[in-house]
């Protein structure tokens, strides 16, 4: 089977996993809870906050009580469901529970044939689509136009993300490693082995690795793909509970994923699987509800009240247990919805719900790391790192051609409008049509305001405000205010803002021109086919083809050797980045490439390299990748060579020996090598996987009488034998 296609495979049951427990059990647990509350999207981000708040805090109360593992996980899943079903049954609980496990129990030992196990599945489907049959009927009538353009965003997503996992093998960020190492550490039930730091997004890919026996380096490759959806889909479902037209919501969101109007760096990150892009689909669920709340009047349904700021509470807590990046984002549109509904959040009533819900989400998020804390766990160095930011943040270089020269005694809106283009806009024309278009935004609610739909114009006012705020704190170092995070990381939220803005604009003005939800309707898709076609007209994006931190051949070596080797002890010598991938593998051992080349830096009869393996690996690149080229501006063309030999093996610490001409050295003097080991042993050392950019031998050898690999192959301590 090709990587291509099992990648494809591996991604389809990854999402499945995650969606099931995240989104498809949680509707089975509160639906009929739900029922009455709001519209499918809200129910949507309901469930969704859900299944993602239980699993996350399931693990961490296992992790901490030391007995995380398959079956607790399981048991603690499924908790709920028997909590459920035991107060509904009571006297009969023990007995029903008996004959389900008994009808189990038969199906494993083979007593159930197949066809009748079919057969009552068959029946069972087949009522309950009868039953459902005109209710479905009528949901396919009334919302067929949206369910067609929902598949059409999931096209375009799958084209423009998906289609990078059967391109790209590798991890497409530096830290990604160090994600590995955490996730890894927790099947010890180890948590928090680097430091305290918010593990939510790792809590939820220890628990699909855990229970459904998915490797965590194919989660960590793949999950950036389910990672898109979520966060794209969130955004659908708040701007199809705040907008008042059917199709203005598709407006930003096509946009947004086909137009080459933004610059990459507001979409880049998406290509890799990190704590701060995936928080950023709680951010939206927060400001929903608790604009929800604000939009209720007073005598609102009490039940209606206390789900709107529970789910606030979750989101909140949420963005926190994944990232402290995406709480002050949060924070910040928190603060923009009361300069928004103003006429209500200072009503002592409402202002004191919202408050403590606020508090209740972050202290239930702060919890379990305040525990770990607690027990003599240090911070972590990242969330000292963050805290750094606060005083200073470095500028992220912008792509060749693109103008990135500052420009000196600007005005504010100046200064605004020149950071929105050198880090979201693609030119200057539309860095001006993108901070236009918050003030249209900000207008438009305003005039709601004075027609009297103030629930409605408090969304709109929000929203402007919020963006404002973010376009403001991009070009902070320009205006001389406090940075609250890395300027460059703004980018990723106002691109992502921008396209709830330009949905909302545009929902704004037909909403003011019509009433009657036929003309609405029809007005909103016209809008919808008139921005696609200036989408097309302005250009289109294509995917994306990233710099992955591991090359392609690298990954496909390493899971071959992961199957073909299931029992055998094993050792591969590579750079740093499957030391951490090979984890959970029994027998399985990791030489740092470094690290042998420097223990053969000086060779004489009493020095030994000794890997006691029945067979070792060796990775070496022939073309060097590089390591940090962020968005794929420079294609890697310089080879292995004599020269590169010629220099002498790096001694900087950590990933530097692997990080531009530094890389080229090392690997250099690896291949040397491995053409003077193979001259020894030509027979033993065999090609393993070649290709024009990469080589990977495997030498077998006999555990209780291993080679010793440290040889004179020409270059070692080559400046010193030259000077002698």
């Amino acid at each position: 089977m090709s990587m291509a296609i099992l990648s494809i495979l591996q991604v389809t049951g990854i999402g499945a996993a995650y969606f099931g427990v995240t989104l498809v059990l949680p509707w089975l647990y509160l639906r009929k809870r739900l029922a009455g509350f709001g519209t499918a999207p809200v129910r949507f981000m309901a469930y969704f906050l859900a299944g993602n708040f239980y699993i996350i805090n399931l693990v961490y109360l296992l992790e901490l009580l030391h007995i995380s593992c398959w079956f607790t996980l399981v048991l603690g899943t499924l908790a709920p469901f028997l909590v459920s079903a035991y107060i509904k049954y009571r006297g009969s609980f023990l007995m029903r529970l008996e004959k389900g496990l008994g009808r189990f129990l038969l199906i494993l030992g083979g007593e159930t044939g197949r066809k009748t196990l079919f057969l009552r599945m068959r029946r069972s489907l087949g009522q309950a689509l009868k039953a459902s049959g005109k209710k479905r009927r009528g949901c396919l009538g009334a919302h067929g136009g949206d369910i067609l353009l929902t598949l059409g965003v999931t096209v375009l997503l799958l084209y423009m993300y998906g289609s990078s996992v059967v391109n790209v093998y590798g991890y497409c960020a530096s830290d990604m490693v160090l994600h590995n190492y955490w996730i890894n550490a927790m099947e010890n039930n180890h948590i928090f082995v680097d430091g305290v730091y918010p593990f939510g997004m790792h809590c939820l890919l220890y628990y699909v690795h855990t229970v459904f026996a998915v490797p965590v380096y194919v989660i960590l490759r793949l999950f950036y793909v389910i990672q898109a959806f979520v966060v794209h889909f969130m955004l659908l479902a708040f701007l199809k509970s705040v907008c008042r037209t059917r199709y203005a919501p598709y407006i930003g969101m096509i946009i947004y994923i086909v137009s080459n109007r933004f610059y990459e760096y507001t979409y880049i990150r998406y290509y890799a699987t990190l704590p701060q892009e995936f928080g950023m689909a709680f951010i939206l669920p927060a400001a929903y509800f608790a604009m929800a709340f604000l939009q209720q009047k007073r005598d609102a349904r009490a039940e209606d009240t206390k789900r709107y700021l529970g789910f606030f509470a979750v989101s909140v807590s949420l963005t926190l247990t994944v990232h402290f990046y995406d709480t002050i984002i949060a924070g910040i549109f928190c603060a923009a919805i009361g300069a928004g509904f103003c006429f209500r959040v200072f009503r002592f009533s409402y202002l004191k719900k919202i408050t403590a819900a606020g508090i209740l989400g972050i202290l239930l998020a702060v919890l379990p790391l305040g525990a770990a804390f607690a027990m003599g766990t240090p911070l972590q160095a990242s969330l000292k790192w963050g805290m750094s930011q606060l005083k200073s943040s470095p500028e992220a270089p912008k792509a060749a051609g693109s103008s990135g020269e500052k420009k000196e005694e600007l005005t504010a809106l100046e200064a605004v409008i020149d950071r929105m283009e050198y880090y979201v806009a693609y030119d200057m024309k539309t860095a001006q049509v993108m901070v236009g278009s918050i003030g249209v935004l900000f207008v438009l609610g305003l005039l709601w305001f004075l027609l009297r739909r103030s629930e409605y114009a408090g969304v709109l006012v929000s929203l402007s405000i919020f963006m404002a705020a973010m376009a403001i704190l991009q070009a902070s170092a320009q205006l001389g205010l406090v940075q609250l995070l890395e300027v460059s990381r703004y980018s990723v939220y106002l691109g992502y803002g921008i396209a709830a803005v330009w949905s909302l604009c545009a929902d704004g003005v037909i909403y003011l021109l019509f009433r009657k939800e036929r003309a609405l309707n029809l007005c909103s898709m016209g809008a919808l086919a008139t921005a696609c076609v200036l989408t097309a007209y302005t250009g289109m994006r294509s995917p994306v083809t990233v710099s992955a931190y591991e090359t392609n051949e690298a990954v496909i070596c390493l899971s071959n050797i992961i199957r073909e080797n299931k029992n055998e002890a094993w050792t591969i010598c590579s750079a740093n980045d499957e030391r951490q991938m090979m984890g959970g593998c029994k027998n399985a051992y990791h030489y740092e490439t470094i690290k042998f080349l420097k223990d053969m830096r000086s060779v004489d009869e009493d020095t030994s390299i000794i890997i006691p393996t029945d067979t070792v690996y060796f990775f070496i690149e022939k073309i060097p990748l590089l390591y940090r080229d962020y968005i794929n501006t420079e294609k890697p063309e310089r080879r292995v060579s004599a020269k590169g030999a010629e220099e002498p093996v790096s001694d900087k610490p950590g990933i530097l020996p692997y990080i531009g001409d530094e890389r080229w050295v090392t690997m250099s003097h690896m291949y040397y090598w491995a053409q003077a080991f193979k001259e020894l042993y030509p027979n033993e050392m065999e090609v393993y996987y070649e290709t024009d950019n990469f080589i990977c031998y495997r030498i077998r050898q006999n555990g209780y009488s291993p080679y010793n690999f440290a040889i004179d192959y020409g270059y070692n301590g080559y400046e010193e034998k030259k000077e002698g």
